[in-house]
């Protein structure tokens, strides 16, 4: 797309694993496309081990796609000259879910900011002195903190200390992986406002990346939802978060905390567990778990149909041809 500043096209991961004495393909991310414009966010959905966490890496040029390329820019990244590799990585900068194990022990909150500073060759002493104490602040904290290490801080603050880290080096893109899964409830909270607030004053494209529906309808502008490594359904976060098409993502919005406690229980919860990725189904990767399904689900795999919420699902029951036929 046009504008795009992080694009994947066509982009698969295969892991080589051995399972039962033989070595067999472990199938994590598969023919992945995506769009992320500037000053929106993305947000990714679905269960653990559906690839959400492999696609990250993935765009972060943290692993190698098997098949398919990433594009910064409109320009695929293999081809990056390192010039253009250093500016992706000062511009496209990760916040993790754990900043327990994200943020070194040993190192000073000032020097752990100061680290994605060090590929801006012109910045002064001082000048990497005035953006810690700067971003410090846009997080919430004091310029002081800077002095401190992170085992003195909250499990919240120490967040707040690696998303200042990220937003140092003034990026375009941020790379969110569960970052407030970890948190309780109004610590999640406050982190949210202060991402959002950041990406209005700085300008932020984000990659939102939860299993959890409800906090990725406040976050994202527009939402992919992913199923053994594949995307099943994309759209509007509000069109996606209140008439999803696709029976997986509705049974994802039913297991959400309910808005009221006395609604009567989901119509579509997923019938039995997961399938292995070593073992994926034929047909449509969620027919065994789906109570919609009928026989062309168990052998012919689904392409993206329009869905009336303006996205796409790939769900044959928005087939024209069979709304036709019946």
């Amino acid at each position: 797309m046009s504008g795009a500043i992080l694009s994947a096209r066509g982009l698969s991961r295969v892991f080589k694993v051995k399972h039962n004495g033989r070595q067999q393909d472990l199938h994590a991310v598969s023919e992945v496309d995506i769009d992320l414009l500037p000053g929106r966010t993305l947000g990714v959905v679905g269960e653990s081990g559906c690839g959400k966490t492999t696609l990250n890496r993935l765009l972060l040029l943290l692993d190698t796609p098997t098949a398919g390329e990433v594009q910064f820019q409109g320009e695929a990244s293999a081809t990056l000259p390192p010039q253009a590799r250093r500016e992706f990585r000062r511009a496209v900068q990760p916040v993790f879910q754990n900043p327990f194990s994200s943020l070194d022990p040993r190192m000073r909150v000032g020097r752990i900011i100061a680290e994605p500073l060090s590929t801006i060759p012109e910045l002064t002493r001082q000048q990497i002195e005035d953006r810690i104490g700067e971003v410090l602040e846009a997080v919430g904290l004091r310029r002081e903190d800077a002095r401190r290490f992170p085992n003195e801080f909250s499990g919240g603050q120490r967040q707040r200390i690696a998303i200042a880290r990220a937003i140092a080096s003034r990026p375009r893109v941020l790379m969110l992986d569960e970052p407030v899964s970890s948190q309780d409830i109004s610590i999640r909270a406050q982190i949210l406002n202060i991402l959002k607030d950041l990406q209005e004053e700085y300008g932020l494209g984000c990659v939102f990346i939860s299993h959890d529906l409800a906090t990725v309808r406040f976050m994202a502008d527009d939402v992919i939802v992913m199923y053994l490594g594949r995307i099943i359904e994309r759209g509007s976060a509000e069109a996606i978060c209140t008439t999803p098409s696709h029976p997986y993502t509705r049974a994802l919005l039913a297991a959400a905390l309910p808005p009221d406690p006395d609604a009567p229980p989901p119509d579509l919860p997923p019938q039995g567990e997961i399938p292995s990725p070593l073992d994926p189904p034929s047909g449509c990767p969620y027919h065994t778990r789906c109570p919609l399904r009928f026989d062309r689900c168990d052998s012919v795999r689904p392409t993206m149909f329009a869905a009336p919420h303006g996205g796409g699902a790939a769900c044959h029951l928005l087939d024209p041809e069979l709304r036709r036929e019946h």
